[in-house]
């Protein structure tokens, strides 16, 4: 493949620096700001300090939900640079490929033939049932789980089993046309649910590395604002950081909400995994707290299926939360009035 412009994988690595920065001086300020608001100090000047104090607190804040959308930046100017250079230096490979890209031969190295009458109910499809496997694919189910949980007749709609143990699955190309992929297999290794059979997350997950394999690229690794749109055809957001009433109105609209480590091995929360996504489950605003679900399967006691956090621990959490959606959005939520990001 012919390199046009940045090298991709150090636009990343620049990326993932000045995230893991941002998250270390969170916690600068944090530990600061618990400092100067536990001191027993009353009176004038002790207000007046306060008040500098948290002015400079909400600047620094500022500056680094910019270096957070700075960083969301330079990932996005990685993935063009890789689309750039793909196919010999021509920046038109496509989302999806040829008809014959399009196509499972039911055999492909590392699948195994798909199961009839793979169950779309809703107990088979909630994220409580479903379990990752040995594929690095967690940015795609989490983006399912969350798909599930507000809409899963979106899901069901998108797949149809055209004879038996043969599937059709609908995605979406960088458009917003539909691509249909027939799946016939699905990946050896990959999701199943909690019984170990395989369900409709197989399905997408088979079409989904189908999907990259026409691109050129692997399905281990990648991030939930591709997988969204994708898998809905419409437009998806990454943000560094939501406000928690911001994450509940994403939420009450029925939004797909993913959040990340944004890359970090070794998160704050000791229930949470590194380099890892998490679909977001609920949002308490009253109590203060987020719910995030794990597309792992349950049992693991380090790692739990769900878990619930204040927000502030899912600030220093995860670096990034995305929004995806199953509808258009409207002129002015495009250009960022009545989305319910930024405004109050």
């Amino acid at each position: 493949m012919t390199m046009l412009g940045a090298d991709p994988h150090m636009l990343r690595a620049h990326a993932e620096v000045m995230r893991t920065g941002a998250i270390s001086l969170r916690g600068c300020l944090s530990d600061v700001g618990s400092a100067v608001r536990s001191v027993a100090w009353a009176g004038p000047d002790a207000e007046k300090f306060r008040a500098e104090a948290e002015s400079a607190f909400s600047a620094m804040e500022t500056l680094l939900e910019d270096i957070d959308r700075r960083s969301l930046e330079v990932d996005e100017h990685a993935e063009e640079q890789d689309l750039a250079s793909a196919v010999d230096g021509r920046g038109d490979a496509g989302l999806g490929g040829n008809e014959a890209d399009k196509k499972d031969p039911g055999d492909a190295e590392g699948t195994e033939p798909a199961d009839e009458d793979i169950p779309e109910d809703d107990e088979s499809i909630h994220p409580d049932n479903s379990a990752q496997g040995a594929i690095g694919d967690c940015y795609l189910l989490s983006s399912l789980q969350s798909l599930v949980q507000h809409d899963p007749d979106f899901l069901r709609e998108h797949v149809d089993e055209v004879e038996p143990g043969v599937y059709e699955v609908t995605m979406y190309d960088e458009s917003g046309d539909p691509i249909v992929y027939r799946i016939e297999s699905v990946q050896e290794g990959g999701v199943r649910d909690a019984d170990g059979d395989q369900s409709v997350y197989s399905l997408y997950e088979r079409a989904y590395a189908m999907h990259l394999e026409a691109r050129g690229e692997d399905i281990n690794g990648g991030f939930p604002k591709d997988a969204m749109q994708t898998i809905t055809g419409q437009n998806a957001d990454a943000y560094g950081s939501l406000s928690l009433d911001e994450l509940a109105e994403q939420l009450d609209r029925g939004n797909l909400v993913n959040a990340d480590t944004g890359g970090t091995d070794d998160p704050s929360h000791d229930e949470i995994v590194g380099n890892h996504a998490y679909s977001v489950t609920s949002v308490d605003t009253e109590a203060g707290t987020v719910t995030v679900t794990n597309p792992w399967g349950a049992g693991n006691p380090d790692a739990p299926k769900n878990v619930t956090m204040t927000y502030e621990e899912y600030r220093e959490t995860f670096g990034r939360t995305t929004v995806g959606r199953t509808e258009e959005q409207s002129t002015l939520e495009r250009i960022g009035f009545g989305d319910g990001i930024g405004w109050f």
